[in-house]
Formats: C-alpha cells, sequence, structure tokens
C-alpha cells in the first residue's frame, strides 16, 4: 500500500499505477509567515515526525484531517482533546502510523503546546516543518536526506485504500476528539 501515486504509459497505452517515492530531500521555504522547512523522504516519515517533535520538550497537540472517508465518517478537523506527552506521541504514532504513511485520505499535525514547533504530515506524503529549523536540518542530514528540490508529481493520485478502513475507524475512535469544519486550504 502506498499514499501517493503516478501513473506510467505501457507498450498498450493503458496507465500502470505505482507508488510515488521522494528522492530524500529537503528545503527551506519562506512562506507569508514563518519560514519552514519541505521534507520529502523516501520512507520512515513516522519516525522523522518522532524525531523532530523530540526536539520540543513540551507536551504535544494532535490534528487529524479528514478529507475523504471511506467509512462514512464526516470529512471534518478532528483536534485531540488534551495534551499528550511524548510517550502518549510515540504510543498514537505506533498503533497508528502505517495508516498515515499508506493512506491520502488525510492530513495530521502535531504541534507544541509550549513553542512554535509544529509538524505537518500532509496527503502528499510531505512533512513541512515550523520551529527550530537548524535542529530539524541537522537531524534530518544524519538521517541521510540532503537538501533538494521537493515538488509534487504532476498528475498524481492520493491512495485510499480499503485495508487501512478498520485504521480510519480506530483512529477516530481513539480519542473523544473535538470536531470543526474543513477549513479552506484543507483541500488542495
Amino acid at each position: 500500500m502506498h499514499k501517493l501515486g503516478v501513473f506510467l504509459e505501457n507498450d498498450t497505452d493503458f496507465h500502470d499505477e505505482v507508488p510515488f517515492r521522494y528522492d530524500n530531500v529537503y528545503s527551506r521555504e519562506q512562506t507569508t509567515g514563518p519560514e519552514r522547512l519541505v521534507i520529502a523522504p523516501r520512507e520512515a516519515h513516522i519516525d522523522i515526525l518522532i524525531d523532530l517533535a523530540a526536539t520540543w520538550q513540551s507536551d504535544y497537540w494532535l490534528l487529524y484531517i479528514l478529507l475523504v472517508s471511506r467509512c462514512g465518517k464526516e470529512p471534518s478537523r478532528y483536534q485531540s482533546p488534551a495534551e499528550l506527552d511524548f510517550e502518549k506521541l510515540k504510543e498514537f504514532l505506533t498503533e497508528f502510523g502505517s495508516f498515515l504513511s499508506t493512506d491520502g485520505r488525510h492530513h495530521f499535525w502535531i504541534g507544541s503546546t509550549q513553542n512554535e514547533g509544529m509538524l505537518i504530515y500532509d496527503q502528499h506524503d510531505v512533512i513541512y516543518a515550523y520551529g527550530n529549523l537548524d535542529e530539524y536540518e541537522a537531524r534530518l542530514v544524519r538521517r541521510g536526506l540532503t537538501i533538494g528540490e521537493v515538488s509534487f508529481p504532476a498528475p498524481h493520485l492520493h491512495c485510499y485504500n480499503q485495508e487501512n478502513d478498520e485504521h480510519e475507524i480506530g483512529l477516530l475512535n481513539y480519542f473523544d476528539w473535538m470536531q470543526s469544519p474543513l477549513q479552506d486550504g484543507d483541500e488542495y
């Protein structure tokens, strides 16, 4: 299973869908607000999230943005109802990491309750990192990522894998999430 796919033409003019993998790169990007890192790893997205979030030394909040449900759930923003310590964050990511990294029906955010740290793992299989960019870069380099251009393949498709349906239900039942409507910019 994979989160993001591309089509390849074959000899019979049919298109074969295959997983898309980035080149293990990251770049700095200036937004209309703070500067951020755009991280496009080939693999181990959840390990990277844990590694970067560990730098904050704070409690955490989570935001799960369900864009497409295969289970009849309402596309919405689902925010964790309480602060989580680092062990609870790792427990959650251990339980749902495979789902988050093999399905394109969602975005997932981790935020610090005490500083500007925020990680956004989006449906295009990239991570946007806000906070101590120098520290993040040092950790990414240790993991073998290099500076490079990050661009989404075009055209591409988001995979909503039936095998993950039980995980969608499990994740939405994990907390008594605070639900709110999708916001402009959630779907792009």
